[in-house]
């Protein structure tokens, strides 16, 4: 199956994949992570560590810097993305210390900041892409100092006993596609919820949202009569909650899948796990598509030149 092939390209590839024993960076103070899409879900790990994460949109359409920040590092894989290249020129012409994370030392993004961070390039072939999410997240911890020398390699094992002891969760997944997709998360999760929003999205062309659970409880209930999806990521904390939420929407029709995180992987490290988590639910996109015979990107009638978001060559 390309699916599982795809998996094991990926965890051989990170396996094989180290960070630089010396940050590039330090002292970044109190730190805003800003990016879109994967990108923007590599940031949000830094905020359980005392930073914040925002779309670099924000900054970038708005001209406006939240107060009380010393550093802006703009993080974008290609280096390109027009709306975090103009984050960080909005953070220079305010004073501010800018870092680009990036793999590509040519981009517009290093050119226009005053550090560059170099995440390592992965070069496989994924339908449904989380490597590229991966090498950003990882090197976003490394610069917040949470110590992960090793985190290629333990995201690569996470994924391997994700994939053993997941699947048998995944049975309640209805076989035809609903009309839309709740990812529910509480904080430890909330990265993930979002990268697993991105990539459902990107397999299956249906409305996915990404939901704080609680917030999930005051209004999912009312979904429906339309057959609707709630896929909860249940972290170290909130596990009765999850059960309880899961159990009232599943009276009022939604097909509901808990993925117990703990259960799988009792022995991992917060970040790590929540990481691991999101990367793999682009293994479960990929599935669904599958399942659902939906072609990823729209049967491919989606431009994919990206020029309504990145900056040109």
């Amino acid at each position: 199956m390309q699916q599982q092939d795809e998996l094991r390209a990926l965890i051989t590839a990170l396996g094989a994949t180290t960070l630089p024993s010396v940050p590039a960076v330090s002292d970044l103070g109190r730190a805003l992570f800003v990016g879109s899409g994967d990108s923007l879900s590599a940031c949000l790990l830094a905020e359980p560590l005392g930073h914040r994460a925002a779309s670099a949109g924000d900054l970038a359409w708005t001209e406006h810097i939240p107060p009380c920040f010393d550093t802006v590092v703009g993080v974008s894989h290609s280096g390109r993305t027009r709306a975090t290249v103009a984050a960080i020129e909005t953070a220079r012409k305010a004073g501010l210390r800018t870092v680009a994370l990036t793999v590509n030392p040519d981009s517009m993004l290093s050119s226009v900041s005053d550090d560059v961070v170099l995440a390592p390039n992965i070069t496989i072939e994924e339908t449904i892409p989380s490597a590229g999410y991966v090498s950003l997240a990882l090197s976003v911890l490394d610069m917040v100092d949470a110590h992960l020398t090793d985190g290629f390699i333990a995201v690569a094992d996470c994924l391997s006993r994700l994939a053993t002891a997941a699947e048998s969760m995944l049975t309640a997944i209805p076989d035809r596609p609903p009309s839309g997709i709740s990812a529910l998360s509480l904080p430890d999760m909330r990265s993930a919820g979002d990268f697993w929003s991105l990539k459902l999205i990107e397999a299956t062309g249906l409305s996915v949202r990404s939901v704080p659970l609680e917030e999930s409880g005051h209004v999912d209930y009312f979904i429906g009569p339309q057959a609707h999806l709630t896929i909860h990521l249940v972290g170290q904390q909130g596990h009765a909650r999850h059960t309880r939420l899961a159990q009232a929407l599943q009276a009022n029709g939604h097909a509901v899948v808990l993925i117990d995180v703990p259960n799988i992987l009792p022995d991992v490290g917060a970040r790590i796990r929540e990481l691991s988590v999101a990367a793999y639910g682009a293994h479960v996109a990929h599935l669904l598509s599958s399942r659902w015979n939906l072609t990823p990107f729209r049967n491919g009638d989606v431009p994919m030149d990206a020029q309504h978001i990145q900056l040109p060559e």
